[in-house]
């Protein structure tokens, strides 16, 4: 069973068809123009409705449209071999401060055999924590909270410092003498991408009524609930109402090509808001503040023992958000 594509005609008010949007694996889905807070909740309504039989829809607030919705950890390799990756995954699970804060479980059973799937779980949780902290891993990040996507799509994420292991948000906002400046430095430069934000709807199909850890899995795709498998004593992702999901593959060292990783094939539509608009409904509240979303050290104590782990080293050190 695949996911439920939306139809180019929609006739609800404040959605415009504007194209179809192919990414490079040929998966075809629709690109709507909104223009009201009515017609965003109502087409992410609609999208959920038609894959309630199929599974949860998800959203990812970016700042451009591309070909492809693959892991940062995958850009620009060539097969999806992470020897380093995994490494550091089973250093993690191995560690006893991180397995204990992390509430991983025991996966040695009574008769001192392995529980693979246990284990299997265990590795799922300390990815998602490192997608999420350090966002170099085979995850992608998603939300169910479009306050929360819209707020992301609003942003620049500057990278600074050795290894980019240091970032600023920027809000993004519509100043004419800005884009004058960038057209006159980059004559190429889509309009677009100054003008607009774009939230990615992808539906995640449901597994098992056997699921726990805040993990679903199915044969070919993996999804993290890090509000259910990671304690609040990690704040972040709580704070931002946190998914990560990816493509399936149990085997160490596969060399299966990086682009097996692309989770386009999971898009149902794309919604394009104008970076004003966004910014307009979102306001000034806390909730929707960088200091909410992504809470300092001070209080976000796992974030606090992570910066202090010497586990962490490039190219998975973990970022500061300032």
């Amino acid at each position: 069973m695949k996911p439920i594509v939306l139809p180019s005609r929609n006739t609800t008010e404040g959605v415009k068809f504007l194209q179809d949007h192919q990414f490079a694996n040929g998966h075809v889905v629709p690109l709507y123009d909104i223009s009201t807070t009515g017609a965003l909740n109502q087409i992410i309504g609609h999208a959920k409705f038609v894959n309630s039989s199929y599974g949860n829809v998800y959203y990812r607030g970016v700042n451009g449209l591309y070909d492809n919705v693959m892991p940062s950890y995958m850009r620009n390799k060539k097969t999806s071999r992470t020897p380093g990756l995994n490494k550091l995954l089973n250093d993690i699970c191995n560690d006893d401060y991180l397995s204990r804060s992390l509430k991983l479980r025991n996966y040695t059973t009574a008769k001192g055999t392995f529980d693979t799937k246990t284990k299997r779980y265990n590795k799922y949780c300390a990815e998602a924590l490192l997608q999420h902290y350090a966002g170099k891993t085979r995850f992608i990040d998603v939300v169910d909270n479009h306050w929360v996507a819209l707020w992301m799509g609003l942003q620049n994420f500057i990278f600074r410092g050795e290894g980019h292991n240091s970032c600023e948000c920027q809000k993004r906002a519509l100043w004419l003498g800005d884009y004058i400046e960038q057209f006159v430095l980059n004559p190429k430069t889509s309009i677009d991408s100054y003008l607009y934000e774009y939230i990615i709807l992808l539906a995640m199909p449901f597994g098992p009524q056997d699921n726990d850890f805040g993990v679903i899995e199915t044969n070919e795709l993996v999804e993290v609930d890090l509000r259910k498998a990671i304690p609040s004593t990690f704040l972040r992702p709580h704070a931002q109402h946190a998914l990560v999901i990816r493509k399936r593959d149990d085997q160490l060292n596969s060399r299966k090509p990086a682009c097996f990783f692309d989770m386009a094939s999971q898009v149902v539509a794309i919604l394009r808001i104008r970076n004003d608009k966004a910014s307009q409904w979102l306001g000034e509240g806390s909730l929707v503040s960088s200091e909410n979303l992504f809470p300092s050290p001070s209080i976000d104590h796992g974030y606090n023992s992570l910066l202090k782990n010497s586990l962490f080293k490039y190219p998975f050190t973990i970022i500061k958000y300032y």
